[in-house]
């Protein structure tokens, strides 16, 4: 207990200590001062304090109590403030609340906690009992609330909240996440309340829509924090149109968005494309980082890379596009944009004149081209068919027409290794979106096989037409059309179309062989050619067809018929004549190209002359035995350019054949046997005729009526063999028959034929009759009989017997 003393003119404050009890007692003590002057003197005790009361308000605990009055109803003029926890542990407390004057302080910046507190009277030296402890009262932990906790739906934002309980003075900073993560723009710097301030923070664009949290940090290390909710969907950012396979149909939209997409499984159902080009349709949706990838199935509508009115829709779909944090993202109907580069459709290579050689490519782009003005450089054209290379270009939108100027090479309208390459240019092949066309493409072949060859051919060299061959400009497709696709007129010797093969690029027309005279002229043959669907067509389905046209003549003069002739009729072959198939040009190669081997009799070629279509092959009949068979005889003819030849330059040939036996037979000698008078005819006698060949035994009679005869006045005396000459053959003189205009006639006179059937025999009859009979004479002297076969005696090849006579000197029987 502290009591205070007081005199009338000095107050002295004694302090006596109490034992320990927070129950306060009064305790009176009086002392004696010396001292001049009136004074009084009197004893005062200091009470104990009521129980004082805190109200913490942020870090600030304001603590107030009653006033304590001393026994002597003096107000204490100080108090001594303590705080305790809540256990009664004593604390340090604010230099506000060490020694007050007042009825009430404020501790700043107290730690967080429950605290109690206690308050002591103190008068000088002296003080009261300390006063029971007050109620707790807690300092609560610093905190920041945001003004509103509705998601976050767009960034930037700035936040605004209320900070508490945070130590004035202290600077702030803001950060995200953690008290140490990424720095926050925010206000005030400077906490100056500590019980309730407005701040304001920052929250920056590209802050991800995870959960976050903000963090107020105070340098003295006070923090408080708020979860921050941002919920911004993934924004479409990009939404593009593309044609991977660069066909001309758009395959594929692309759609990007501002924030990594979460797993995707919703297929194609969130999506809506309206007026797809080419009428296309979504197949397949995958997603990947930032990116969903549309994928098309191309439509059956035509070609097209125009945007149009093609729109993309996105609907919200809890297994659609969505981010990490399953923030759904949708998008009304939207157009994407034009990345579909113009492409090329149907690059077509033609032959615009028909003669075989690419001229032309065409080819029609997917959508409307911007204005073209690029440089021919900007193409590039490799193995052009013949050699051709590009003249100009020229563009129409949306086509474009490349001329060629042809080559010196081969006719050829076959594709093969061509290429069109087109170089990216700002002038060149682009659309209104700016997409620049470029490609390297072997075009469409879109050439006709040409007919550059129609060859007409004798391949069995019998002298009748019997192949054309037909040679386009390119190899050709399978070959299955009827015949009536081939139209012949006026085909040589009437032959008519067999079969045609089709090998490579060429079409063989076999003709079957007509009944008609052989010939290998073209004449008025003509051949056409229809289109045919199975018929004459490259492998990219190009049809070929021509007008009735002549085939080229290239079927050599074929020999015909090679005929061995005695022109002479003396039973010795002089002359061969070979006619050929057509009419030949002139021959000025003489016997150079001929051969003739075992000439019957020996003979040799002499000279050769070509009229129409017959060579005539003069020879010198040679020193052996008459003989008009052709026997082992043979006659070959090379070609030769100044020989047998057409007007078309075919040079004919042909090997060693063996002539037909066209020389007649001839009586070579005439003799005759004599009975008992020379020159007088008797039963018995014969006469003998002897051929150059032998003769057809069908053509001899086995007997014959032999009649000599005397005609009226001094002519020559008559020989007639019937079937054996031609009629009564002069004997040159007379006195065979010795009256005038009679005859002996000797019927049933035999006929043998011998020598190999060479030699006729004639024997006279064992009768005569007639008027001559008794007028037969004799002829002392020989004389010219001349001799002509029967017009039906014939050789083994059927020629009739040389009508040339036979005169032999004789004196007959």
């Amino acid at each position: 207990m502290r009591i205070w003393l007081r005199s009338a003119s000095v107050v002295v404050l004694c302090t006596m200590t109490i034992a320990a009890t927070c129950t306060p007692r009064t305790a009176l003590a009086a002392f004696s001062a010396a001292g001049a002057g009136s004074g009084s003197s009197g004893a005062q005790s200091i009470p104990a304090s009521a129980a004082p009361i805190a109200t913490a308000v942020g870090r600030n605990v304001t603590v107030s109590w009653q006033t304590t009055t001393l026994s002597g109803g003096t107000a204490a003029p100080q108090y001594v403030v303590r705080r305790y926890d809540a256990a009664g542990v004593l604390q340090t407390i604010g230099a506000n609340c060490l020694t007050v004057t007042t009825t009430s302080c404020i501790e700043n910046n107290v730690p967080y906690g429950t605290w109690r507190y206690s308050v002591q009277a103190k008068h000088g030296s002296w003080t009261g009992a300390i006063s029971i402890l007050g109620a707790l009262t807690t300092v609560s932990v610093a905190s920041y609330s945001r003004s509103s906790t509705a998601p976050i739906a767009a960034l930037p934002v700035v936040d605004a909240g209320t900070i508490a309980n945070f130590t004035v003075g202290e600077t702030l900073s803001f950060r995200l996440d953690s008290p140490t993560g990424p720095i926050l723009t925010g206000s005030p710097s400077t906490v100056t309340s500590s019980a309730s301030m407005s701040v304001s923070i920052t929250v920056p664009s590209g802050t991800s829509d995870a959960p976050h949290s903000i963090f107020v940090v105070g340098s003295t290390g006070t923090v408080a924090s708020a979860a921050l909710d941002i919920v911004i969907p993934p924004n479409l950012t990009a939404l593009q149109m593309r044609d991977i396979n660069a066909n001309g149909k758009v395959d594929q939209v692309i759609a990007v968005f501002d924030d990594a997409l979460g797993a995707y499984t919703a297929g194609t159902a969130p999506w809506t494309l309206a007026n797809v080009p080419s009428g296309g349709t979504l197949s397949a949706v995958t997603v990947s980082g930032s990116t969903a990838t549309l994928t098309i199935a191309e439509g059956g509508g035509a070609a097209s890379t125009a945007v149009g009115t093609f729109t993309v829709a996105l609907a919200l779909n809890s297994a659609g596009v969505r981010d990490a944090n399953d923030h759904l993202s949708a998008f009304p109907p939207t157009a994407p944009a034009d990345l579909a580069r113009p492409a090329p459709l149907a690059l077509t290579a033609k032959d615009t004149n028909a003669n075989g050689k690419v001229d032309q490519i065409t080819t029609t782009f997917s959508e409307p081209l911007a204005a073209y003005s690029a440089p021919s450089s900007t193409w590039t054209l490799a193995s052009v068919p013949s050699g051709g290379t590009l003249a100009t270009v020229s563009v129409v939108s949306p086509a474009a027409t490349l001329t060629i100027t042809e080559g010196a090479g081969a006719a050829d309208t076959a594709v093969g290794g061509f290429t069109v390459t087109l170089a990216a240019n700002a002038t060149g092949i682009r659309d209104a979106a700016g997409n620049l066309s470029s490609f390297t493409l072997t075009p469409i072949d879109g050439a006709a096989p040409i007919r550059l060859a129609q060859d007409m051919y004798d391949v069995n060299t019998d002298g009748k037409v019997d192949r054309v061959v037909v040679t386009f400009s390119e190899t050709l497709a399978a070959y299955s059309a009827p015949m009536t696709v081939w139209s012949l007129a006026s085909a040589p010797s009437s032959a008519t179309l067999a079969t045609v093969t089709v090998t490579g690029a060429a079409a063989t027309l076999n003709l079957a062989q007509g009944a008609a005279t052989a010939t290998t002229a073209v004449g008025s043959f003509k051949i056409a050619l229809s289109a045919n669907a199975a018929g004459i067509r490259d492998l990219a389905g190009n049809m070929a067809s021509y007008a009735s046209t002549a085939p080229t003549d290239r079927a050599a003069p074929a020999l015909v018929t090679l005929s061995l002739l005695d022109n002479s009729g003396n039973g010795k072959v002089d002359r061969l004549t070979a006619v050929f198939s057509e009419t030949l040009s002139t021959y000025t190669a003489a016997t150079a190209p001929w051969t003739l081997l075992n000439v019957p009799s020996g003979g040799s070629i002499s000279s050769v002359t070509v009229a129409t279509a017959t060579a005539t092959i003069v020879m010198t009949e040679g020193a052996g035995a008459a003989d008009t068979t052709v026997g082992s005889m043979t006659v070959a003819m090379v070609a030769s350019a100044t020989g047998v030849r057409d007007a078309a330059g075919n040079l004919g040939s042909f090997a060693a054949a063996t002539p037909l036996d066209k020389a007649k037979p001839a009586a070579v000698t005439v003799t005759d046997t004599n009975g008992t008078l020379d020159g007088r005819i008797e039963s018995g006698d014969s006469v003998s005729i002897t051929f150059s060949e032998s003769l057809a035994a069908a053509t001899v009679p086995t007997s014959t009526t032999l009649t000599m005869a005397d005609p009226t006045g001094t002519g020559n005396d008559t020989l007639t063999l019937v079937g054996v000459s031609n009629g009564a053959r002069t004997l040159g003189g007379s006195t065979y028959i010795t009256t005038d205009a009679t005859s002996a006639v000797f019927a049933n006179s035999p006929v043998a034929l011998s020598n190999g059937n060479r030699t006729i025999t004639v024997i006279v009859g064992p009768v005569c009759s007639s008027t001559g009979c008794a007028g037969i004479g004799q002829r002392t002297t020989t004389a010219s009989y001349s001799f002509v076969a029967a017009t039906t005696l014939t050789d083994l090849a059927g020629n009739l017997a040389a009508t040339q006579a036979k005169t032999t000197s004789i004196r007959m029987f």
